[in-house]
């Protein structure tokens, strides 16, 4: 029985050591990853790095964020994977925040680490496209590791503004990666195209629960609908993690009819409810059908729809994975009987158990062992869940949940700007986007104002949508009614 992350790359390494991950055109096999992950775990304890640490991986989809990944937890360290799309603001946040010692990173986001890692003690080294030589012949013997020992530091969308610090420890994601594979069934046969940053929850869980069977990964830096076609077609891919947008996109892309994709059988939409229209358009252009997957930073993955009638529920996100426990509850927390709407609660071995110095937090959503997730759901006659909406403010793009309130702050740090309330608004396809509606001080332009976002922010929480109001509608309190908006 596996214990600890680097037990994870061991076995692939061993039973399967010429299966390989490819990036672009680039490949490496596993038994060579290994060794280059102990390269690495060896530089990193000659830069003093030491069991508990944390250390930041800046990196897109690559064949270095994998070995970046089991470098850092195979000598204790922690982990803090970082989105390669956020912009300095929230580069400088993520690694204050999370004490981070270094930063691995790319060539290409040296400028914007070196800006965010001034006036911090913190070191970057360039991994991917620079002088390290993760090619010599090094192995460090480590002392044994704690499976309670903190591994990851995911971040989780939270209330105040901020995003939330989550540990998970190495038996957690352990225990995500039996979960999983145990209920979708992947073996060392399967190919996994990444397409989704593996630097996010989603495609973090399908990482590792890839190589805890084997299977082949190929790795696709940003969305490009043709190259997503011709690398299913080249490399005969099997398994597909997607979300929405990804799905809707490629039901309406023209295949080449030199292309052959007949080998996918696989395909996991998440992060965001996936329209009628998309689930039966993908089945019509690719002969399968996308089946939803649920989970969280807290949790990771919670449920797959992986039932054979999958045409009936295509808007349901399945049933608990192996060894996930979910319950729905009213608002005194008894149980809710089926087809009532109630809270989604979970509980499970792979769960963090809050939030890092956050009791308040931590104690609205930790209740007796259950993580309370924010998601109004309910249970059909045989058990199968389907979301219905949310408590909570955020918003909701292909996947990534954006805090309205962290949006609002930077508009409402422009010195133009006296008032902004930012939204999620659906579009005709169900799609959401983000939408602001300020009040100005001094004349700005839309434009203008976008600039000043996109500088501040990542791209996906950027308001799609400006709409200047004279004042905006408030309660006798002054609080503001964003149900009036």
């Amino acid at each position: 029985k596996m214990k600890l992350l680097p037990d994870l790359l061991s076995f692939a390494a061993s039973h399967y050591p010429d299966h390989t991950l490819i990036e672009g055109d680039r490949k490496t096999t596993y038994k060579t990853l290994e060794k280059k992950v102990n390269a690495l775990s060896a530089f990193l304890i000659s830069e003093s790095i030491k069991k508990g640490d944390p250390v930041a991986i800046y990196l897109p989809n690559s064949i270095e964020f994998a070995i970046s990944f089991f470098g850092v937890t195979r000598i204790g360290a922690i982990a803090v994977p970082i989105n390669p799309s956020y912009k300095l603001d929230e580069l400088k946040y993520y690694i204050s925040n999370s004490l981070s010692k270094i930063v691995l990173t790319d060539k290409t986001l040296e400028p914007i680490v070196l800006k965010s890692i001034e006036g911090l003690d913190t070191k970057l080294i360039v991994i991917r496209g620079g002088n390290l030589n993760l090619d010599e012949e090094m192995f460090v013997d480590i002392d044994s590791l704690d499976e309670e020992l903190e591994a990851i530091y995911l971040y989780s969308t939270g209330s105040t503004g901020k995003p939330k610090r989550v540990s998970r420890t190495h038996k957690n994601l352990i225990a995500l990666a039996e979960n999983h594979t145990s209920t979708v069934n992947w073996t060392a046969g399967d190919s996994l195209l990444f397409v989704v940053p593996v630097s996010h929850t989603y495609g973090f869980g399908n990482f590792i629960s890839a190589v805890r069977v084997g299977a082949y990964i190929i790795f696709q830096d940003g969305f490009n609908r043709r190259k997503v076609i011709e690398v299913l077609d080249k490399y005969k891919v099997n398994v597909f993690p997607a979300v929405p947008f990804m799905i809707d996109m490629l039901s309406k892309t023209q295949v080449e009819e030199s292309l052959d994709i007949s080998s996918l059988h696989f395909v996991l939409s998440a992060g965001a409810p996936l329209s009628r229209e998309s689930f039966f358009g993908f089945k019509e252009k690719f002969g399968v059908y996308p089946r939803q997957l649920y989970g969280s930073s807290e949790t990771g993955v919670i449920s797959i729809n992986v039932g054979e009638d999958i045409e009936k529920r295509y808007n349901s996100v399945g049933k608990p994975v192996q060894n996930v426990e979910v319950r729905i509850v009213d608002g005194m927390g008894e149980d809710c009987p089926a087809n009532s709407v109630g809270e989604i609660i979970v509980r499970s071995q792979s769960m963090t158990t809050g939030y890092h110095n956050l009791p308040e937090e931590t104690a609205k959503v930790f209740k007796k062992g259950y993580y309370y997730t924010g998601d109004l759901g309910k249970f059909d006659d045989e058990g199968y869940i389907y979301i219905v909406g949310r408590k909570k403010l955020f918003i909701n793009i292909s996947g990534n949940k954006i805090d309205p309130i962290e949006v609002e702050r930077v508009i409402i740090s422009n010195d133009k700007i006296d008032e902004a309330v930012v939204i999620g608004v659906n579009d005709n396809s169900g799609r959401e986007y983000v939408k602001a509606i300020v009040v100005q001080r001094n004349e700005i332009s839309t434009r203008e104002l976008m600039e000043f976002c996109r500088d501040r922010l990542a791209g996906f929480k950027i308001p799609k949508i400006i709409e200047f109001r004279d004042s905006l509608p408030k309660s006798p309190t002054g609080k503001i009614l964003r149900n009036k908006l």
